[in-house]
C-alpha cells in the first residue's frame, strides 16, 4: 500500500467514524419512553419528495427564521455529508473507480443507513434523504475524477 492509499484509507476510517457519530451516536436517548410504533410513526417517510416539499414550503414562506435555517441545513447537509463518500470510495478501492460501481455501492451504503435508522429509530428513515444523499456521493465522485484528470495533466 503506497502513501496515498494509506492516507485515503485513514480518511475513509475517520469519515466513517464521524458519520456513525453524526447519524447514530448523538441521537441515543430522546424519546425512549414512547412505544416503538409511536416513535416509528414520527420517524419514517416512504413518500418520495414529501419532506423536500415541506422544506420548499418553509423556504418559500420564510415566516419562521428557525424553520428556514433548519430547512437549509437539512437540505444542504444531506447533500454535503456524502460528498466524501463518493470521493473516498474510488480513491480507496480500485474496483469502484467507475461511476456506476461507485454509485451502486454508495446507494447500498445509503440504504443500509436508512434501514439502520428505521429499525433502531436513531434518526429518521426518510426516502428523501436518499434523494439528497446520492447526488452528494455523485458530486464527490466527480471531484475525485476531476482531481485525477488534474494529476494526469489532462
Amino acid at each position: 500500500m503506497n502513501r496515498s492509499q494509506k492516507i485515503c484509507r485513514d480518511l475513509l476510517i475517520a469519515y466513517v467514524l464521524l458519520m456513525l457519530w453524526l447519524l447514530f451516536g448523538q441521537r441515543i436517548g430522546p424519546g425512549l419512553w414512547e412505544s416503538y410504533p409511536q416513535r416509528l410513526a414520527e420517524n419514517f417517510n416512504l413518500i418520495p419528495l414529501s419532506t423536500l416539499a415541506d422544506f420548499a414550503d418553509t423556504l418559500r414562506e420564510g415566516i419562521n427564521p428557525a424553520l428556514v435555517r433548519h430547512a437549509i441545513i437539512n437540505l444542504a447537509g444531506n447533500v454535503v455529508m456524502f460528498v466524501p463518500l463518493g470521493a473516498l470510495l474510488p480513491g480507496c478501492f480500485a474496483g469502484l473507480r467507475s461511476f456506476g460501481r461507485c454509485m451502486a455501492v454508495s446507494a447500498g451504503i445509503l440504504c443500509a443507513v436508512e434501514l439502520i435508522q428505521l429499525f433502531t429509530l436513531l434518526g429518521v428513515c426518510d426516502v428523501d434523504d436518499l434523494i439528497l444523499n446520492l447526488p452528494g456521493a455523485a458530486l464527490g465522485y466527480l471531484l475525485y475524477a476531476g482531481m485525477g484528470k488534474l494529476r494526469r495533466g489532462a
